[in-house]
């Protein structure tokens, strides 16, 4: 299936091709963003930074005529009024299309800018999901006798995520003749995830320096344990203040606000109506998904599933 970007009209294939004429502008574009190159290799899209900006920039204008053609087609059965504009009169149905083409492409091509740091964030936690596990199995294979390849083919075709095709791409390459230590260092170089890097460039240093393989990798869990009990305790502290937070949104401000609302609603001359309320229960309920959210972003991705 074609890769695709978000609020690309086309999937990836097809908008290279289509933004191909326009190349050079998005090598200007690409400027303002330095560091999409690396942006894009990480996230594993297959794309340089001067054709997705040039894709970035298709779609800002695609979706601004849109918007300002439809929009002042539509608003001009509502908006019927008439602005000079340089001693040209101008609907005023088109100078609001205009303007809300502009806004939402404009919207639109900051968050396809983003988009490549968004998916790269995300294959960063599906990787140190499971990289803890995949390294004891790893120490387990080697010290029972098996060798280095065969343990990081044993990871590649196991179920360890997204850290399984990262593994993948190593025992690809030492498939195709490349040697185990260049293999490592391009995925390590390529991978967006820290932890993963730097359990990485040891068993490379070790490789290079003769030392046992299975004594780097015990260094790098016994490491990598400490520091997930670091972040599990940060996570607990969090936690407590989380705690508070939400018992002020699920239960003081609930009833302070009804409390406050009835006793404004008694006075004369205001009004209270059942719509207040309904806008104090939505108010509640919005903070606490928001406060979910907050919660499951700030949970550690050393602490597996």
């Amino acid at each position: 299936m074609p890769e695709t970007v978000p609020f690309a009209i086309l999937p990836l294939p097809a908008m290279k091709r289509i933004t191909a004429p326009i190349i050079g502008l998005g090598y200007r574009v690409s400027k303002w963003f330095p560091y999409l190159e690396l942006e894009l290799q990480q996230a594993g899209i297959d794309a340089d930074a001067e054709e997705y900006s040039a894709i970035m920039v298709f779609n800002f204008a695609f979706y601004f005529l849109t918007f300002a053609v439809l929009g002042s087609a539509l608003l001009s059965k509502f908006v019927t009024r008439t602005h000079l504009v340089a001693g040209v009169a101008i609907p005023e149905s088109v100078i609001l299309a205009i303007t809300i083409g502009l806004v939402i492409s404009f919207l639109i091509f900051i968050q396809m800018s983003m988009y490549p740091k968004i998916k790269t964030k995300k294959k960063i936690r599906a990787i140190e999901l499971n990289i803890l596990y995949a390294l004891r199995t790893m120490l387990v294979q080697i010290k029972s006798g098996v060798n280095l390849f065969d343990s990081l083919s044993m990871i590649a075709d196991g179920d360890f995520g997204q850290l399984s095709k990262e593994f993948k791409k190593a025992v690809d390459e030492i498939n195709t003749g490349m040697s185990e230590e260049a293999a490592l260092q391009k995925i390590a170089t390529e991978n967006p995830s820290p932890y993963l890097r730097k359990a990485i460039w040891q068993i490379i240093n070790g490789l290079k320096a003769g030392a046992d393989v299975a004594d780097v990798l015990n260094e790098s869990v016994s490491s990598m344990t400490r520091q997930q009990e670091i972040e599990i305790q940060k996570y607990g502290g969090s936690l407590r203040v989380f705690s508070l937070i939400y018992l002020m949104i699920g239960v003081i401000i609930p009833a302070l606000g009804a409390t406050f609302l009835i006793v404004l609603g008694s006075f004369p001359k205001i009004e209270i109506g059942e719509m207040a309320f309904w806008a104090l229960l939505g108010f509640v309920g919005v903070a606490q998904f928001m406060l979910l959210g907050m919660i499951k972003s700030k949970r550690p991705n050393l602490m597996g599933a």
